[in-house]
């Protein structure tokens, strides 16, 4: 079942790895300050994370990958629950469900990321070159629209569209040909315009799918005169960053004109961590970390590239999108690039299931690397 064989083992990623984590921990009881529960609760699911991460990366891929229904099965049978039993854990919509007799609750969206990549590797890998057959591609895609669908209704926008922009991730990197990219192209653009016009003439309340805080932190973004909460805490992230400057104010420094001191940042622990990074850190620190971000995105794309098993180059292609479009938007949303959307920053943002489910990706990861030259 395992395979212990260190000799291309992917070190210095799994370094980086760790090093996110610990500075993630490190910005996390910054921000939490005295509520020593919520730290130590990290600080616990961060080792049983790493723990988890390893377990994987020595697991044997040639028993586990062929049963990769198992993964959709596991990850459709999860969203179900959240629909019958799931709880909104004091927010705006039901995502998490509560793991019995133990006092602890799972976002199952988060790990339904993990269980597209795996299955959708394996399933493309399968179809090969016959992915381009109508009846084959919209087989594949209705494997894909049933947890995203699922994911979608909870209401989980910011989570659906990931999981869309690593299906679609994916599916570059597949043997499907570009005509369909053409076509696919068109219909999203479409929507987009329509979407957007909408937004513009005020027609945003016509749109069926949004719900009103999501509505409100989109025209918030389009139409900045009309500011809500969700602007205010944009506009406060982008003022902690700037008030870093170069170097930083000093990690939990008691400055009287730190924003997140005053409490101005909401989920300053979770949603807005990378404001508080900046405040601290400054302008130095965010570099070093966004290129940490940028050199574990790439080292999946280059052992990605390494890779003569086609299922294999598609799980790290799938976990490289993942890293990348989640670190986008989330540090997107702290600098006000994008509208205002709860996704946690990899390694970082506190919580269970996104630092769980993501060491998880890095573990395939690492597997694959350590049976690979590079």
């Amino acid at each position: 079942m395992f395979d212990f064989n260190l000799k291309n083992y992917g070190f210095l990623q799994l370094i980086v790895c760790v090093a996110l984590n610990i500075a993630g921990l490190i910005f996390v009881q910054s921000s939490v300050g005295e509520r020593i529960y919520s730290f130590m609760s990290q600080l616990g699911i961060s080792i049983a994370s790493l723990i988890i991460c390893l377990l994987i990366s020595f697991l044997n891929l040639k028993k586990v990958m062929p049963k990769y229904y198992w993964f959709f099965a596991i990850s459709v049978f999860a969203l179900l629950l959240v629909q019958i039993t799931g709880t909104a854990y004091g927010r705006n919509s039901i995502r998490w469900i509560r793991i019995p007799f133990v006092n602890m609750e799972i976002q199952p969206s988060e790990f339904a990321k993990l269980f597209l990549i795996l299955f959708s590797a394996k399933y493309m890998e399968k179809l090969d070159i016959q992915i381009n057959q109508f009846g084959n591609l919209f087989k594949l895609f209705i494997f894909y629209f049933i947890p995203f669908l699922l994911i979608f209704i909870q209401p989980n926008l910011s989570s659906s569209l990931i999981f869309t922009t690593i299906f679609v991730a994916m599916l570059f990197a597949s043997k499907l040909k570009f005509r369909w990219f053409l076509i696919f192209g068109g219909i999203f653009a479409l929507i987009f315009i329509l979407v957007y016009s909408s937004v513009r003439f005020g027609f945003i309340d016509n749109i069926p799918f949004l719900r009103d805080y999501q509505k409100n932190r989109i025209e918030s973004f389009f139409i900045p005169t009309e500011k809500n909460e969700a602007q205010y805490q944009q506009e406060n992230s982008v003022i902690a960053i700037g008030s870093g400057k170069v170097t930083g104010k000093g990690i939990n420094n008691d400055s009287p004109n730190s924003v997140k001191n005053g409490n101005w940042l909401a989920e300053a622990q979770n949603d807005f961590i990378f404001a508080v990074v900046g405040e601290e850190v400054g302008f130095v620190g965010s570099v070093i970390i966004i290129l940490l971000y940028v050199f574990l995105i790439i080292s999946c794309i280059v052992i990605a590239s390494k890779q003569r098993e086609y299922y294999k180059n598609l799980i790290c292609i799938g976990v490289a999108a993942w890293l990348a479009i989640q670190t986008f938007i989330n540090i997107g949303v702290a600098t006000s690039l994008i509208p205002n959307t709860g996704v946690p920053l990899p390694f970082f943002s506190q919580g269970g299931s996104s630092l769980l489910s993501i060491y998880m990706g890095i573990g395939f990861v690492l597997n694959i690397r350590r049976e690979t030259r590079v």
